[in-house]
């Protein structure tokens, strides 16, 4: 208790240190600012052909520069935009903000937020230090890995220039499934029936669906949908769909592991059909529960644009396409993965495990 005790106060010392010292930072290339003067308007009714309604605000004020070579000097600044904040925002005293500076003028680029990844990132590591105590160091190192591996991934694809993204997101795949394991599992047996159960059925689940795809030419999959593609959108959405399909055959090969190791060291006469049930019956369980939150988590993603969308009287058909068709995708590929790691961990389990089992 006296030894987690300090790592939350070492924690939250070094977490409000790095989010003042952020906070505070001006070093930018961009031209940074803090408004320093702030007037609202009173909101003015406004409606489209669609008969979408609003209201349209504008903030006037001043704002002093923190940085460049006109650090100290004020600029007035005009701010348009709407209640909803749908494309535009809201600012306010003593906020900081990155600017344009033309002539006696400033346009409002952006917040400064990076200060507010800081603050969330230290909630995090204190609330996981909180829930899982000795095992809480493991969780960050593994998360820490995975950003690295992640940004080396999209630095890698972006230097391709999306060419062979199969085989990058795959690699990158396997790795975030070997680093996770071995840094939060060590090397051992069990360890080593989730990572095989995993990766197989990852590659299985891909395969499957890439397949279907492309004996039907992959029609009616619009690859335009993806947002702010800067290169090929469909190497981004295939990229996207073996990385979602990781995190839930990782999660659920882990349960089914997990389950039939402890079975297995509460009752070591428990036969290979005995084994076989057991591991089908907890798939079942989970199964259901973790298709659906895939499902939702997709959807959820989408949902704003489809509203945009349905708003502006676009058809029901040309929203689903343009929106919710690859979330849709997606879902099904993961459900695809999911079903198969139920019989795949459990007969991993039952080949590694073999000399335990009564056959």
């Amino acid at each position: 208790m006296h030894k987690k005790t300090l790592s939350l106060v070492i924690i939250a010392l070094l977490g409000l240190i790095a989010t003042i010292t952020v906070y505070f930072r001006t070093d930018y290339a961009e031209t940074l600012a803090v408004i320093t003067q702030i007037k609202t308007s009173a909101p003015v009714s406004e409606k489209d052909q669609y008969d979408n309604r609003d209201q349209q605000l504008t903030q006037t004020g001043t704002l002093k520069l923190l940085n460049t070579k006109k650090s100290g000097q004020t600029f007035a600044f005009t701010n348009n935009y709407d209640r909803s904040q749908l494309v535009n925002q809201h600012f306010y005293k003593h906020q900081r903000v990155f600017v344009q500076v033309t002539d006696q003028k400033a346009t409002i680029d952006n917040a400064k937020r990076d200060w507010v990844l800081v603050l969330a990132g230290t909630i995090l590591f204190l609330l996981i230090v909180q829930v899982l105590n000795q095992k809480s160091y493991l969780v960050i190192l593994s998360l820490l890995f995975n950003m690295i591996i992640f940004g080396m991934t999209i630095r890698l694809d972006i230097w391709r220039n999306g060419t062979n993204p199969i085989l990058i997101y795959s690699l990158a795949a396997i790795i975030f499934a070997v680093g996770s394991f071995l840094i939060f599992q060590g090397w051992h047996l069990k360890m080593a029936v989730m990572l095989l159960s995993t990766i197989s059925a990852l590659l299985l689940a891909f395969t499957l669906s890439y397949g279907i795809m492309a004996l039907t030419k992959e029609k009616g999959i619009t690859y335009m949908a993806v947002a702010y593609a800067t290169q090929s959108p469909r190497s981004l959405f295939l990229g996207q769909t073996l990385l979602g399909v990781l995190g839930a055959v990782m999660d659920e090969s882990t349960d089914i592991v997990t389950s039939l190791n402890e079975l297995l060291e509460q009752q070591p006469t428990v036969s290979a059909q005995q084994l076989w049930q057991s591991g089908l019956a907890i798939g079942r369980e989970i199964m259901g529960p973790l298709i659906n939150v895939l499902f939702l988590i997709f959807m959820a993603d989408a949902l704003p644009m489809t509203i945009l969308y349905l708003r502006d009287n676009n058809a029901i058909n040309y929203t689903f396409t343009y929106t919710l068709s690859l979330g849709v995708i997606q879902s099904l590929i993961s459900a695809i993965g999911i079903v198969l790691t139920v019989p795949i961990a459990t007969l991993t389990s039952l080949i590694l495990r073999r000399k335990q089992v009564q056959l």
